[in-house]
């Protein structure tokens, strides 16, 4: 069975990259963990980095991007896309913001109590009468008050607040798997206008003026068709049988969204020595750390997961020669240890790790993207 003692003594498990992964990325002081370890020699020019984005909600540790004083980089906050639905500082300081924020909590949290009183009212007076309605009327007071003090500490808490996210000094870079691909998907769908709108649209709309015309029994035989319009003959039909013609449905295609776009990474960790094996390690755990979200401090809410910024790479430097990437989120991430059979080095290290990743972005594509690269 092989061992890493070729490489390396087993028992010693803190790594440290011998030839640390250096990049031409301006501000962003990265630390990056790669695999292979010769990634970006000659023959692995070509590979791909994951940068990493957190919300500013959870708990990381904060230090990965704080300046060497302590203080937040807020250069590297990093912006939404214009279809984003987070609020900006002077909306949330804007009084009919605000009012209407505490206005929806407070209605929202005192209809829910006003139910709960109402209920308990009723439980108590099961005859109803006088005391059922007075109990009934309180509640409602109670349910306001209640409502709006529950409004006013959703206003307050910060989990309700809008989040930003901040690229972290942790990235991971990996060769290029297969590849590069990308698809593009625009959603349309068949819809009849109809005789009616078809005589009344476009190319058609000149020949309305003449009603005695085409025009003309194309809308007749449209207008027998309705229930109720001259009884319940298929007009429309017994044209059709008797001239040989049929009406015009106007078919039309339209368009309706773009869909997100999708992006699957697949990989085979076949580690060489111990700091090869730990990197493997190391990257699957960030993996998986920043997929998942977290809970909120009163465990009512999930702060959503990390976003990952892809980048194409060749000899230190983006390749613009393909497609870039919007923020992703990665939705899948499957693992495979031991090979096809399994085996292991003699510390119960696999030998052989597959894994399978799926992305997708989180920001539609519109025409300025495709120009931009995208």
């Amino acid at each position: 069975m092989a061992s890493y003692s070729d490489y390396v003594d087993s028992t010693q498990r803190e790594y440290t990259n011998p030839s640390p992964f250096k990049l031409d990325v301006g501000k962003y002081d990265i630390n990056t963990t790669t695999y292979p370890s010769d990634l970006g020699a000659p023959d692995l020019a070509h590979f791909v980095l994951f940068n990493i984005n957190v919300r500013g909600k959870s708990e990381l540790d904060k230090s990965q991007i704080r300046d060497g004083n302590g203080n937040l980089r807020e250069e590297l906050a990093i912006k939404r896309g214009s279809d984003s639905a987070n609020l900006t500082k002077e909306q949330i300081a804007s009084p009919t913001i605000r009012g209407a924020t505490f206005t929806a909590a407070g209605a929202a949290a005192g209809i829910a109590t006003t139910s709960l009183v109402n209920s308990a009212s009723k439980a108590v007076f099961k005859t109803g009468g006088a005391a059922a309605n007075v109990a009934s009327k309180a509640s409602t007071v109670i349910g306001a008050g209640v409502g709006l003090a529950v409004g006013g500490a959703m206003l307050a808490s910060d989990i309700l607040k809008p989040d930003k996210t901040y690229r972290i000094t942790d990235a991971i870079a990996l060769y290029i798997d297969a590849p590069p691909t990308v698809k593009y998907n625009m959603n349309y769908a068949n819809k009849d206008l109809g005789t009616l709108l078809g005589v009344l649209s476009g190319g058609v709309m000149e020949n309305i003026g003449n009603l005695g015309g085409e025009s003309g029994v194309a809308i007749g035989a449209t207008l027998a068709k309705l229930p109720g319009a001259f009884g319940a003959a298929d007009v429309g039909s017994a044209l059709s049988v008797s001239t040989g013609t049929a009406l015009n449905p106007f078919k039309e295609v339209v368009f309706e969204s773009v869909d997100f776009r999708s992006f699957a990474f697949k990989y085979k960790f076949f580690p060489k020595s111990q700091g090869e094996a730990d990197s493997v390690f190391k990257i699957i755990k960030t993996f998986k750390e920043h997929m998942h979200p977290q809970m909120s401090d009163g465990k009512l809410f999930f702060i959503y997961p990390s976003e990952f910024q892809i980048t194409y790479f060749f000899e230190g430097g983006p390749n613009h020669y393909f497609h870039k990437f919007k923020p992703c989120v990665l939705e899948s991430l499957d693992i495979s240890y031991g090979g096809d059979q399994f085996s292991s080095f003699a510390d119960g290290t696999p030998t052989e790790i597959h894994l399978s990743m799926t992305f997708k972005e989180n920001e539609i594509l519109t025409r300025n993207s495709i120009r931009d690269g995208y």
